[in-house]
């Protein structure tokens, strides 16, 4: 969380922890001659000349070059126009042989060629997405249409998009020279200086071939070459692949002042598929959502040990970097732009699941499963179904507080999960992880570690775009207001009201995060009423609930102030109604065994009179019916 934090200018570079690279430790820089563990490498001071021990978690990148061009890495990933990222998409593609393969300067030279763009100005931006860590380095100042101007070259990119996904992408199948035809016909009838023919035809190419045969109506085609069979996803090194999926777990929770259950928590986990090692979670009492997923990946990228620390846990978790494709659960609010818009600024490629494949997360149902498992041994779980629970009472046993559920969970993924042996390996998730990193010859080393962690969780965190008003900025019902907002009040934009940037984090709703484009950085605005205490996203929607219930129709700040007042006073009131019940109750628990232990003591003498008329009796030499008298 960032709430330490009272202004950020966002740092998307990498640092690179491998021998020969340089990085920056304490002000000084230094080049990595031996890497020791997860914890700590070699380096050498450029200055001094000494070998010192570093520790990773402190290492930070060095400065982009001065000569690079690098604008707009610093932005929010919204503040960048469609244009400009498919510009950087294409860029991308073009220097990806350059950036996998290792082409000499006659291949380099010969790819230029083919490609129609100048090898210099495939190496310029080369350099530029080394020196920066993302595709967003990969734009300039000079791309994209910006608004209030136009650009020549952004248009065509556009005149050429649209009509290769509205004419060329179609069940009609035209021919390649039928939409160059067009394209040259529409930039004729624009005015527009037409691209050169091979141009148009690098961009259909630049279409993959999975896409050509879906669009075409080749539909059982496409699937039987591209797409894989049930369960048949792997990877060949860490993150390559990384599954995302949710579940509520099985088990209630109870609040943390008084004990009482408060309902079932959601979670959101991350898989290696490689190693089978959980990247990222993130436990919620919100059902999944796109805030969800983003959660979720930004804790898969960044280190744990800050959260290991957190908890108090004394174990170890060395998982963190940039994965390069992650497939995640397919919903209904889930496609959302901003988290693949998030996951481009980081080269990471999300994808989503498609309806009705559900093999498609075969893995990390399975983690899921084994999860479940486990936590069907703690108190208040509700297992699996109503048959498994039998007459087991949930509520009633609930023990565990949010916080205390989630440094279980942290537990048994640290100590016990990545630590057993898995079944389809023959070595723990860790062991795996740790072979695809550092054996000899397969290993691919360390992964790019982020430089700075806020910006990785600013970027994935939800947005909120509004205008800025007299009183601050309104989300949800809740206003927030800063002396850096007071130039910015009713400013308009294009005759309207311009809206601005504002980010804000659900595990804490007291503040948000405001982006001022001017300077590029991130400003913190605390809620206006300062009696407001801190409070996650899933209570505030408690209290909008309760207000609403009670025919409020606008929600303001003392409502809320009062709201969760009396909320607490119904929490304090069930807790003094539930003592007095189970008072009341273990009276009658006690009469009762009073009851039972009189009932059992009167039993016991009447057994024993019984017993001594019966001696009695068998003393008579004879007893008959007849001596019976007569009353």
């Amino acid at each position: 969380m960032l709430n330490k934090e009272t202004s950020i200018k966002l740092d998307r570079s990498r640092i690179d922890i491998k021998p020969n690279s340089y990085v920056q430790y304490k002000k000084s820089v230094y080049k990595i001659t031996q890497i020791l563990n997860f914890d700590e490498v070699v380096g050498t001071n450029t200055k001094t000349k000494k070998a010192e021990l570093l520790p990773i978690k402190d290492l930070s990148s060095i400065e982009s070059d001065k000569n690079i061009n690098a604008e707009s890495i610093s932005k929010d990933i919204n503040n960048i126009e469609d244009e400009e990222y498919l510009e950087a998409q294409r860029r991308y593609k073009a220097i990806l042989p350059l950036l996998e393969k290792k082409l000499s300067r006659q291949e380099a030279v010969q790819y230029s060629k083919n490609l129609g763009i100048h090898f210099t100005t495939l190496y310029r931006w080369q350099e530029k997405y080394k020196s920066t860590g993302t595709i967003l380095g990969l734009i300039s100042n000079k791309v994209g249409v910006r608004k209030g101007s136009k650009r020549l070259d952004s248009e065509i990119e556009i005149i050429i998009r649209k009509i290769i996904e509205n004419y060329y992408l179609t069940i009609q199948k035209p021919s390649i020279q039928s939409v160059v035809n067009k394209v040259l016909s529409e930039c004729k009838r624009l005015n527009i200086v037409a691209p050169h023919s091979n141009t148009i035809r690098n961009r259909i190419n630049e279409v993959s071939e999975y896409e050509k045969l879906l669009k075409h109506g080749s539909r059982g085609l496409a699937k039987t070459k591209y797409e894989p069979a049930p369960n048949k996803f792997e990877a060949d090194y860490p993150l390559q692949l990384i599954e995302i999926d949710h579940t509520p777990c099985d088990i209630i929770l109870v609040d943390d002042e008084h004990r009482l259950p408060i309902g079932r928590p959601w979670i959101t986990l991350a898989i290696d598929i490689y190693s089978r090692m959980i990247v990222g979670y993130y436990l919620s009492m919100n059902a999944p959502s796109v805030t969800s997923v983003g959660m979720c990946v930004s804790n898969a990228i960044l280190p744990k040990d800050l959260l290991l620390s957190k908890f108090d846990i004394n174990s170890n978790w060395n998982v963190w970097g940039y994965p390069e494709t992650i497939h995640v659960d397919n919903g209904a609010d889930f496609r959302a732009d901003a988290v693949k818009r998030a996951g481009l600024a980081h080269g990471i490629n999300i994808e989503f699941r498609p309806v009705g494949r559900a093999n498609f997360g075969g893995h990390i149902e399975r983690v899921i499963g084994t999860l479940m498992h486990e936590i069907h041994n703690l108190p208040g779980t509700t297992f699996s179904n109503i048959k498994q629970r039998g007459e087991y009472n949930s509520d009633a046993n609930a023990s565990m507080t949010f916080s205390e559920f989630e440094k279980w969970i942290l537990t048994f993924i640290t100590k016990i999960y990545h630590k057993r042996i898995h079944s389809s390996l023959s070595l723990s998730p860790e062991q795996q992880w740790e072979e695809g990193l550092f054996a000899d010859e397969s290993g691919i080393g360390f992964i790019q570690k982020p430089s700075n962690n806020s910006s990785i969780i600013l970027d994935f965190l939800p947005i909120y775009e509004r205008t800025i008003q007299k009183n601050g900025v309104n989300i949800e019902g809740l206003n927030y207001y800063d002396h850096v907002l007071r130039t910015k009040i009713n400013q308009m934009e294009n005759g309207k009201k311009k809206q601005f940037i504002f980010k804000r984090d659900p595990r804490d709703i007291s503040y948000i995060w405001f982006y001022e484009e001017t300077t590029q950085e991130y400003f913190k605005i605390n809620v206006a009423n300062q009696n407001m205490p801190s409070m996650t996203a899933w209570e505030f929607d408690l209290i909008k609930t309760e207000l609403k219930n009670k025919g409020l129709k606008r929600v303001n700040q003392d409502a809320i102030l009062e709201a969760r007042e009396e909320l607490h006073k119904q929490i304090e009131q069930s807790v003094k109604s539930s003592k007095k019940a189970r008072r009341d109750s273990q009276r009658l628990k006690n009469k009762n065994i009073e009851l039972k232990e009189q009932e059992q003591r009167i039993n016991q003498n009447t057994s024993i009179n019984i017993k001594q008329t019966e001696n009695n009796f068998s003393k008579n030499e004879s007893f008959w019916e007849d001596d019976i008298p007569d009353f």
